[in-house]
């Protein structure tokens, strides 16, 4: 078995993809792809690093060496559990890193929404920062913590960055403020009407928040393909993401209108 095939099989076999083992070798997405397809060969530097990361040997990945024995009566590949190798364990980590930053981004919105939208009855700091009056607070930004929404959001958001989806985790972060933002500037606010009631800001934060979600599968997709932050396919991702969120605040109001 030659080297570019055995770093492929080794990859698979941790679970990753080009782009997380290029991530975690400090390299490129088109230098794996080389490496596997033979167009080029890993530094002796690499080569470590990628032993490290399969928690294999340099000797197991080079050409003439016997591959690892595989455990008699084990499971066929892609039915045995992953066991809790450096790859593994490097992955986990870049997931709950990421689930905190996610949740961090929306306590930000949290903060933003308690600036932005809280009356000044607010007898303490505590009282401005928990308080949940209904006169105190921004319509559609209420709405979304009365109903307990703003935390299943975030907990949903959370959980994908830790299931390893976390460019739908930050896609669905995204959906969640701008729809917020469009809502309450978009959605009517009648005075002293019951949360829920006579606003439709619900509806466009609803719309663009499950846009968002459908967004943020076809950014997985694209990232599997590599994707930097001048990337052509970002910026038309981008493009579609501002034209759905503005497709949804017209249709609403189109809808509020009848």
């Amino acid at each position: 078995m030659t080297l570019p095939e055995r770093l492929k099989e080794q990859r698979k076999r941790a679970g990753l993809s080009q782009e997380e083992l290029a991530e975690l070798a400090g390299v490129s997405r088109q230098a794996v792809t080389k490496w596997e397809s033979g167009r080029a060969a890993p530094s002796t530097k690499h080569l470590f690093r990628l032993a490290e990361i399969f928690g294999t040997t340099v000797d197991l990945l080079l050409p003439g060496e016997p591959p690892a024995p595989e455990t008699p009566g084990a499971p066929p590949c892609g039915q045995e559990r992953e066991a809790p190798g450096p790859a593994f364990r490097e992955r986990a980590k870049r997931n709950l890193r990421c689930a905190l930053a996610v949740a961090a981004g929306y306590l930000l919105v949290y903060l933003a929404g308690r600036v932005a939208g809280t009356a000044g009855e607010a007898s303490s700091a505590l009282g401005w920062l928990f308080g949940s009056s209904p006169r105190q607070l921004s319509y559609l930004y209420g709405w979304l913590l009365h109903r307990n929404l703003f935390w299943v959001c975030m907990a949903v958001s959370a959980a994908l960055a830790l299931l390893g989806r976390r460019c739908a985790a930050w896609s669905t972060l995204l959906g969640f403020a701008a729809g917020l933002l469009a809502g309450e500037c978009f959605g009517e606010n009648p005075a002293g009407a019951a949360l829920g009631q006579g606003h439709y800001g619900w509806a466009i934060w609803a719309g663009v928040f499950l846009f968002s979600a459908g967004m943020g599968a076809a950014l997985e997709r694209l990232a599997k393909r590599g994707l930097g932050l001048r990337s052509r396919r970002l910026w038309i991702w981008a493009a579609v993401f501002a034209a759905g969120t503005a497709l949804a605040v017209l249709l609403v109001r189109a809808a509020a209108g009848f």
